[in-house]
Parts: structure tokens; sequence; C-alpha cells
């Protein structure tokens, strides 16, 4: 976990089921509820995870959507996890980029010259 002035970014596990998605989701929501002006959630070295993840992304877009805080979700480029999360529909649902430094690109703000 990372905590930045304009962002917190959570790196997800290599593998993400379970055992261990309640306690991610925990570290999720805890990022939100400190004030975080925004949250990454980074599944680039993520190489396998079950319906957990996709609870853990949801359920976290929720809360930011409530508190009025932008989120984006990093993917790997391809393999299981990248086709578990479009098969479920999720770059419909959430902002998706290829790397954590595309989605800090996204969040800054827009200056007008």
């Amino acid at each position: 976990m990372e905590t930045t002035p304009t962002c917190g970014t959570l790196a997800f596990p290599a593998e993400v089921d379970l055992s261990n998605g309640e306690a991610i989701l925990d570290q999720a929501l805890g990022l939100l509820e400190s004030g975080t002006p925004a949250l990454i959630l980074d599944l680039s070295g993520c190489t396998f995870c079950d319906s957990n993840a996709l609870n853990v992304i949801l359920r976290s877009q929720m809360r930011a959507t409530e508190l009025g805080v932008p989120m984006w979700v990093v993917l790997p480029p391809r393999g299981i996890v990248r086709r578990v999360a479009e098969v479920a529909g999720l770059p419909r649902r959430v902002a998706i980029a290829p790397d954590v430094a595309t989605a800090r690109e996204a969040l800054k703000p827009v200056t007008h010259a």
C-alpha cells in the first residue's frame, strides 16, 4: 500500500481468493475512509483471482462513489486476471488503466492555459 498527497495505491498480491479477499477489501476501504483523494487498485502483479477479487473491486468502487473519490483499476495486459475481469464486464463498470503511471496521470487535474 502506498499513499501520496494525490492518491492511495493498493497493490494486490499474486493470488486473490477466499483466503485473502476480505483482508484486501479492508485495506481498500481503509484507504478510502482515511480520506485519500483518489484510489488505484493495482492488479498488475496478480496472476490468479477468483470472484473475491471482483468483489473487492466492485465494493471499493461503490464506496468510492459514495465518497466522491475517483478510482482506477490497473489490470495486467493479458492472462487469467484480465480475462476474468473482461468476462465479468469490469471494464464497463470501473476505469481501467494499463499501468499505475497512466492511472496517476489520469487523476491529475486538468489545467487550462
